[in-house]
């Protein structure tokens, strides 16, 4: 009989609250039988309670019952069927019996309805069924929450539970919310040391799954703490536990040495008999350190004695998917060795158990469509596996068959990777999943570009790009899909209650983020108002079936060549992408497309680095030889290969290129001359292909409103005691900031709202009717955090912040914003999907092009390049070529020591490409021409003697 895990549900013997009540024949009689229910699960004479339940519903006493003690006992039917692996029946139970029963019940506490909806979406967990899950278990966690009677202790280990579920459906972000909430409550009591000492392990588990190692050290440590200083209150088990996560996160940092001490310290404690499955854990621990250190005999040795444990785990009907990761590592173990029938053979049954029913083709590879399961991660894993076969069956035989086969498998993972983004309601979730999975996108890429090179086939240059530009703001373009979606489909009322629902959990993040007291309630209070506008989205989407499915639609890179139709003549697109090893380019012009390859050399990240500091830095020389070696490897090539009527220049980054200022790097010619890129080209950026050409109606930019401050002098206290800025640093006054947009409001006749009136609160009412922002305002970015980073206003009001969940929330139509005195187009960077600050926040308000700084600007440069590109823009030059004159104006005027690219590289243009000033272009030229056509007309018209 296999018999699921008890502590995932509550099973809740019959307690003093029966006891409390007057004994009457009706209690007597629950009591008996209820007793009677529970001694059948404990027995594991599960099977009896269904015969029982058939006789008691016949008796009259039963019939007598009310309907609290009739629900008690129909909830434990319930989880008979779930503890017999019934969970379709568990279900129906749980909803036509107990609820039922419970529905007009007064007496019945809130835990417990709370409980029967906890057990129905465990069972939609083990059905694989997760939305449901998602639904109930969130559900029942909210009356928990808001049940002022029920015990901390069991709030917390529901937190606990809850953490588990979301950690198993990759969601990162919420998993690692409840497990902090779980660990805050197990603190408030005195005999729960193990139980937060067994939390902080799943937080380790989690952060090495991630990949987060050095997370997970810090984590390792706090563990071990509490073990020293309660060591009679951690059991055995869970100590070597630690250890052998312990020794995993080293074996991912490569401390070979600490790994195997971590692994042996664990095999002291534990026994095989008694604990044969994390015997076996241990024993795999060993055998990858051995297969990293290539000692491969060794490592299969114990993989063996590993699968051997786990079948014989398995006869009993547990751990299943521990046997297929047992198949997965030794599959590793024989690629590495070059055994690749083995490799293959074990890869299968790693399959097998992982996808019991599931639908293979010919290569025994999963159909990704009928083949969902609880961990995509580990179904990732294994087809990358299949990945390496492939690759090393075509090294072996040279026959690009198995390359084109390896490539086709690339789009299976992509497929998973879709599957599980589209999942995530939250933008952090997205991003620590995506971020994960990205080294694939780069495999995929040095296929698809070697078949490339064999073949000379494009199709296989665009399986390339497809890769690329696959990982390009992929999560801000589901963001502002999801957006677009519920704006365009649902009604205003909708809209309004999403907007207030959203308000208030920014605003309770925004509380949490600068708390230094409370932060377990508001920890709490967070996640309930994260609950409650996830529940009411998710009532939408049932509601509003064409905003499902615009949501959920997949976000596909767009084609090739509706690209190049669209692309204006004179620019080239150049989208990088940096794999480990290697740096992708791709440049696309109206009629050309061609890939570049170069190493990723450790010589290349250094000079990279240094270059960016100079840049940074106006007291440091920048250095010319450097500059010019980092204009070789990422733009020589291309530049000589495109059409020289190209002189517009849109850079799509990536990874450190997004710290680049490329307009500032030099070049120089034979005669030993340099000058700056900027003097050649004019370069404006954007995160992804499909942003440049968002639809969305271009007006002439009018209507302007700028905000500018001094701020008091009291900023940096507030600051700090705000928790959003830190350290010895403070900021400084800006003291031509008023200037600033005075001289930018004169230019567009616009509303200007400065030191007092440059508030929080007049942003939000004047911004979203805007067609140019201009803030000369300083601005905080924090890399390790994203959430805190923020736009400052005059910080005279209470509340002067912006923060990027603001913005989400206010939708701006701004078609351009100045961010003109911070560093604000820096941020946290993801693997592909770039920069995570305030640029990235006011596109996905609405706004569609930013100037942003890539550093600290200099006020004085700031006011004459700002001005100077303002007075541009109002003649109606393109927004990107607006920029790029005003700063070539600056630099013409400026003396030698302020030419220093700290003085003017530091503002970069990212959004779209601006086609409304060659529209009008034309039609100024169609009129011209249409003028000199009459007058001729009207000249040869009037010669004598003509008949009119």
């Amino acid at each position: 009989m296999i018999l699921k895990p008890h502590f995932i549900l509550i099973i809740s013997f019959f307690t003093c609250l029966i006891s409390a009540k007057n004994q009457t024949p009706n209690t007597t009689y629950f009591e008996k039988h209820y007793q009677k229910i529970n001694q059948n699960i404990k027995e594991e004479k599960i099977e009896d309670n269904f015969k029982l339940i058939e006789k008691l519903i016949k008796q009259k006493e039963y019939q007598d019952l009310d309907c609290y003690y009739k629900g008690k006992i129909l909830h434990k039917i319930g989880v008979s069927y779930y503890l017999l692996n019934r969970e379709s029946e568990a279900i129906a139970y749980f909803k036509d019996k107990v609820l039922h029963v419970w529905k007009d019940c007064s007496i019945v506490p809130p835990s417990e309805r709370a409980n029967t909806i906890y057990n129905i979406g465990v069972s939609y967990q083990y059905l694989n069924e997760l939305e449901s899950a998602k639904e109930y278990i969130d559900q029942a966690l909210y009356i928990f929450e808001n049940d002022p009677q029920y015990p901390r202790l069991k709030l917390a280990r529901k937190y606990h539970g809850v953490g588990k579920f979301y950690q198993s459906l990759n969601d990162t972000f919420r998993s690692e919310l409840y497990y902090q909430n779980a660990i805050n409550l197990y603190k408030e009591q005195d005999d729960a040391k193990a139980k937060e000492f067994e939390t902080i392990n799943d937080l380790i588990t989690m952060s090495m799954e991630f990949k987060e190692f050095a997370k997970a050290k810090i984590y390792i440590k706090e563990a071990l703490i509490i073990h020293q200083n309660f060591p009679d209150a951690i059991p055995q088990l869970d100590l070597a536990l630690i250890y052998l996560n312990a020794g995993t996160t080293y074996l991912g940092l490569k401390e070979y040495d600490i790994a195997k001490r971590m692994a042996k310290k664990s095999l002291i404690l534990l026994d095989e008999k008694k604990e044969p499955f994390y015997y076996s854990i241990a024993l795999e621990l060993i055998a990858m350190i051995n297969t990293d250190l290539k000692n491969f005999n060794q490592a299969e040795q114990h993989m063996n004695k590993v699968i051997e444990i786990r079948k014989k785990l398995s006869q009993k009907g547990e751990y299943k998917d521990a046997i297929s990761r047992a198949y997965e590592n030794l599959c590793d173990i024989y690629i590495r060795k070059k055994d690749i029938s083995k490799a293959n053979l074990n890869l299968d049954k790693a399959f097998d158990f992982l996808l019991p029913r599931g639908s293979f083709d010919t290569n025994h590879l999963p159909i990704i469509r009928k083949s969902k399961i609880l961990d995509d991660r580990h179904l990732i894993r294994l087809i990358e596996l299949k990945v390496r076969i492939f690759k090393a069956e075509y090294q072996n035989s040279n026959d690009i068959l198995y390359l084109k086969n390896a490539l086709r498998t690339q789009h299976k993972i992509d497929s998973v990777i879709n599957r599980s983004l589209v999942s995530f309601q939250f933008e952090q979730s997205k991003l620590g999943f995506l971020d994960l999975k990205f080294e694939h996108y780069g495999k995929a890429i040095e296929d698809a570009l070697e078949l490339y090179h064999i073949t000379g086939d494009r199709f296989y240059l665009e399986e390339a790009y497809y890769f690329s530009s696959k990982t390009k703001a992929i999560v801000l373009q589901y963001e502002l899909n999801q957006n677009n979606a519920f704006k365009s489909n649902v009604s205003e009322e909708i809209l309004k209650r999403e907007k207030a629902l959203r308000e208030e959990m920014n605003k309770q993040q925004t509380l949490l983020l600068e708390a230094t007291i409370n932060q377990d309630s508001l920890l709490q209070t967070f996640t309930k108002a994260q609950y409650e506008l996830d529940t009411y989205l998710t009532e939408i989407e049932k509601k509003e079936p064409k905003y499902f499915k615009e949501k959920y639609a997949f976000i596909r890179p767009p084609k090739l060549k509706q690209i190049q139709k669209d692309l204006p003549k004179d620019i080239a697109v150049v989208e990088y992408f940096i794999a480990e090893n290697m740096i992708y380019s791709f440049w696309l012009t109206h009629k050309s497309f061609f890939p570049i390859s170069i190493p990723y050399t450790d010589e290349i990240k250094k000079k990279l680095d240094s270059f960016i500091i100079q840049c940074h830095n106006p007291n440091e020389e920048v250095s010319k030889r450097q500059s010019n070696i980092i204009f070789d490897t990422f733009l020589r090539q291309g530049l000589s290969t495109i059409h020289k009527d190209i002189n517009r220049i849109c850079i799509i980054p990536d990874g450190k290129l997004h710290k680049l200022s490329f307009e500032a790097l030099t070049t120089i010619n034979k005669n030993n001359i340099s000058k700056y890129l900027i003097e050649d080209y004019t370069v404006f950026y954007t995160y992804s292909i499909s942003l440049l050409f968002r639809d969305h109606q271009q007006n002439q930019l009018q209507n302007y409103v700028g905000f500018g401050s001094k701020y008091s002098t009291t900023l940096n206290q507030k600051l700090k005691a705000r928790k959003r800025f830190f350290g010895d640093n403070n900021l400084m006054q800006l003291a031509l900031s008023q200037e600033e947009i005075n001289r930018g409001a004169a230019i567009f006749d616009g509303k200007i709202f400065t030191n007092k009136n440059a508030s929080l609160k007049n942003f939000l009412e004047h911004g979203p009717d805007a067609d140019i922002i201009h803030l000369s305002l300083h601005g905080l970015v924090d890399v390790d955090d994203p959430s805190r980073s923020c736009i400052v206003f005059d910080d005279h009001q209470k509340e002067f912040i912006l923060s990027p969940q603001d913005l989400y929330g206010n939708r701006l139509q701004a078609d351009l914003v100045l961010l003109s005195a911070c560093h604000s187009a820096s941020g946290k960077i993801y693997n592909g999907e770039g920069v995570q600050g305030m640029s990235k926040s006011f596109l996905l308000g609405g706004a569609h092009n930013i100037m942003s700084s890539l550093w600290n600007a200099s006020e004085a440069s700031s006011m004459a390049i700002t001005t100077s590109f303002l007075e541009n823009i109002h003649a109606d030059l393109p927004v990107d070529e607006a920029l790029h004159q005003s700063k070539l104006d600056y630099l013409s005027k400026a003396e030698p020591n302020k030419k220093h690219p700290y003085y003017w590289g530091n503002f970069i243009l990212l959004g779209e490409i601006d086609s409304s000033s060659k529209s009008t272009n034309v039609l100024i030229w169609s009129i011209i021409i249409g003028l000199l056509l009459v007058i001729i007309y009207v000249i040869n018209g009037s010669k004598p003697g003509e008949k009119h």
